[in-house]
């Protein structure tokens, strides 16, 4: 068309302009999804002519010919090429026959990256929580292309990269580590018991059951012939299996393979993800009703994130310390919950784990308009990572908010939620449906419910999303007339903005 022939002769007539080192960057950037820092760039498009202390040099000049773009991206600059440019560079790549160099270094660089994150000496936790969320869409690049290239070591890398449950409960990105495990070689490959045993959580976590339990035995089949077995894929079938149970509404067996996988990590010297195992104990003791057994499992998951000194973690365990005590002492699981939101907003980041536990505190505490922002934060963070698991919880937890103000919308989130997720208990999905059907009548309801649980996964997360912001603006004259008395509806949310990270690279 006459439009795109005009836009090709104008970056043709740009890119004649540039100097050739700052056309075989341009060129090379587009190997990038959703951007890139400086440390990356100099990694991945140096060399072949290009020295890696003139990358600078040369990214500062093309975003000052409006080629590339500078973003400030909390403590880092990002490079990105608008998406016309990247598919310019990238043809110009093909033609030079230099993909398949470009791309190799790219998934190279990030598969080694996250070996770096629980690195003692690298960047501090919060970096690597702001870095990660603005990497998912690099990360899926290197997976597609170490899939479709057969590159075993590169997928299992990956893979190993995303074991920690500290890691893939803080910045999921659930891979179909299906397709790693069915490369040629794969089987041989050492760390293979490992790729399945995190293929398991990942099963579980999308809500396959049965292929997760598949790959949880497999794992534990490779692993026993190893000498000795390894206890990471211990610990990460725990996981597996741990997320199958609460999926499933098996709550204290849930809680029970926590425990085992936290006992696992402590005896490896893995105290993060011990912090994070215990903080998963505790939220399923609250599940079954035992909120005393609860809270010393919380406070432990808290003594090792002080231990260790990692402020996310700490965040996240106080959060952890909140359900345990939010139907004993609600006073003291609002101080948990606003301390751990002060932290998280000093920090600049919060996980979807966070949020979903900060809504649970609020449900339990009925706050209703802070249940909704929460549970809204969270679903926006969870949509994208496709964990059904934990969409399915705060679906639970928005139905029982509006059921008594919006019985529709509640009858039909909660049957997608029963669909993802068992939920906090069979009791409390009665208790929706009662309230539904003594407003919409009993056929009514039923019928509401399973619609609910035939619409597609963005379909409800969408509707869910559209209903809570309603919902929230119904509640704002209320809350701000408690504003004027000194009493907010949602105190914990006023203060921070949402800065849960998409792959993207926006918030």
């Amino acid at each position: 068309m006459a439009h795109h022939q005009t836009l090709r002769a104008t970056i043709d007539w740009s890119y004649e302009l540039l100097a050739e080192p700052e056309q075989r960057l341009l060129n090379r950037l587009a190997v990038f999804a959703g951007g890139c820092t400086l440390e990356a760039a100099e990694a991945v498009c140096s060399g072949e002519d290009i020295d890696p202390d003139a990358v600078f040099e040369l990214l500062a000049s093309l975003v000052a010919q409006s080629l590339v773009v500078a973003e400030e991206h909390g403590p880092e600059t990002r490079y990105r090429l608008l998406e016309t440019i990247r598919q310019y560079g990238e043809q110009h790549l093909n033609e030079a026959g230099e993909t398949e160099r470009w791309r190799t270094r790219h998934a190279d660089y990030y598969a080694a990256l996250l070996t770096q994150v629980r690195d003692p000496d690298s960047q501090g936790e919060v970096v690597w929580a702001v870095r990660l969320g603005a990497e998912q869409a690099n990360l899926l690049a290197a997976w597609s292309w170490a899939i479709s290239t057969g590159n075993v070591g590169t997928a299992f890398k990956i893979l190993a990269g995303l074991a920690p449950c500290e890691i893939w409960n803080s910045y999921p990105l659930l891979l179909p580590a299906q397709a790693a495990l069915e490369l040629p070689g794969a089987a041989d490959h050492p760390d293979y018991p490992l790729a399945l045993a995190v293929g398991a959580v990942f099963a579980s976590m999308r809500a396959d059951m049965t292929g997760a339990e598949k790959l949880c035995r497999r794992a534990a089949d490779a692993n026993a012939r190893r000498d000795p077995p390894d206890w990471q894929v211990e610990k990460t079938i725990c996981a597996a299996r741990s997320s199958i149970a609460t999926t499933t509404g098996e709550f204290a067996d849930a809680a029970r393979l926590a425990e085992q996988a936290a006992g696992l990590a402590r005896a490896g010297g893995d105290l993060a993800d011990a912090s994070v195992e215990l903080t998963v104990a505790a939220i399923n003791h609250v599940l079954i009703g035992d909120a005393p057994g609860a809270v010393p499992l919380a406070s432990d998951a808290l003594a090792l994130a002080r231990q260790i000194g990692a402020p996310a973690l700490i965040a996240t365990s106080l959060l952890a310390v909140g359900v345990a005590l939010a139907e004993t002492d609600p006073d003291q699981a609002r101080a948990c919950l606003r301390e751990s939101r002060e932290l998280s907003t000093s920090l600049g980041y919060h996980s979807a784990i966070d949020l979903l536990c900060a809504t649970a505190i609020a449900c339990m505490v009925g706050d209703q308009a802070a249940t909704l922002e929460f549970g809204r934060r969270a679903i926006r963070g969870l949509q994208w990572s496709g964990d059904r698991v934990r969409a399915g919880s705060v679906l639970h937890m928005i139905a029982i908010t509006l059921v008594t103000t919006r019985p529709e919308a509640a009858a039909i989130i909660q049957g997608a939620a029963e669909a993802y997720a068992a939920g906090p208990a069979a009791s409390t999905s009665e208790m929706v449906h009662s309230v539904a059907a003594q407003a919409l009548g009993e056929e009514r309801a039923r019928e509401l419910r399973a619609r609910g649980a035939d619409m597609h996964w963005d379909q409800i997360l969408a509707y869910t999303l559209t209903q809570t912001t309603q919902a929230l603006s119904e509640l704002q004259p209320q809350t701000d007339t408690d504003a004027d008395t000194g009493h907010t509806g949602h105190p914990f949310v006023h203060a921070e903005t949402d800065t849960q990270t998409h792959p993207n690279g926006r918030t």
